[in-house]
């Protein structure tokens, strides 16, 4: 009796000790990437309205390995993954939705990543760019007061007063926009058209990162970049 107590005591430990070899790939298995210092480029500084380097909200990091799986998570100071070389990129969730009217960021980073088991790897300052651009409608102070009905359009998008639209960049690109309003007395409304082709747009070039603000100028009745 004694042998089989003996017996049976020694055959657990040693399904215990199998057991615990065979525990899956899990968090014991991760690594550890750490971006402590990434920032949204707010682009051309005297033309665009800023976003906060801190909005990293709607960022999403993704690691490409070796075989070409690319595994996305919610940007994180610290993400946890499995051990592994990766390609990095962090980019907004709608970078490569054709035409979609919102700003569009998007990073690749130079240098593979290296993931290693139980330890932290970390990247240095990373600038996140946008990569489309857009067009801000502004009219002057008084204006609605003169033309109380009007309709700014942009490459087929009407805008209000303050309101963006953002466009996908390309090499060609171009900015065509029209100004249409009546004034209080009714009289037949004015059409003002412009684009980046015009004197005012001089030194100017499409670039992506950049809001170009239009506004009318009351000195020269047309429509400005700023």
């Amino acid at each position: 009796m004694k042998h089989t107590l003996v017996y049976i005591a020694t055959l657990c430990l040693l399904l215990t000790a199998c057991q615990q070899e065979e525990l899956p790939q899990g968090a014991q298995a991760l690594g550890y990437l750490s971006l402590p210092a990434v920032e949204v480029e707010a682009g051309d500084v005297q033309l665009i309205s800023t976003r906060a380097a801190e909005d990293t909200d709607d960022l999403i990091v993704a690691l490409t390995d070796a075989s070409g799986k690319t595994t996305e998570y919610d940007f994180s100071e610290t993400i946890s993954c499995q051990p592994g070389t990766y390609d990095l990129e962090i980019y907004t969730e709608n970078y490569e939705t054709a035409n979609d009217n919102a700003r569009k960021y998007y990073y690749k980073h130079e240098e593979k990543v290296v993931i290693t088991e139980g330890n932290e790897t970390k990247v240095g300052s990373i600038s996140i760019k946008m990569i489309n651009f857009g067009v801000e409608f502004q009219l002057p102070e008084g204006f609605e007061d003169w033309f109380p009905t009007y309709a700014f359009t942009v490459n087929g998008k009407t805008l209000t007063d303050g309101q963006t639209a953002y466009f996908d960049y390309s090499s060609d690109a171009k900015i065509e926009y029209t100004l249409t309003a009546t004034n209080t007395d009714g009289e037949p409304p004015f059409s003002k058209e412009g684009s980046n082709a015009d004197a005012c747009w001089e030194g100017k070039a499409i670039a992506a990162g950049t809001i170009y603000v239009i506004t009318y100028d009351w000195e020269t009745q047309s429509l400005e970049v700023e």
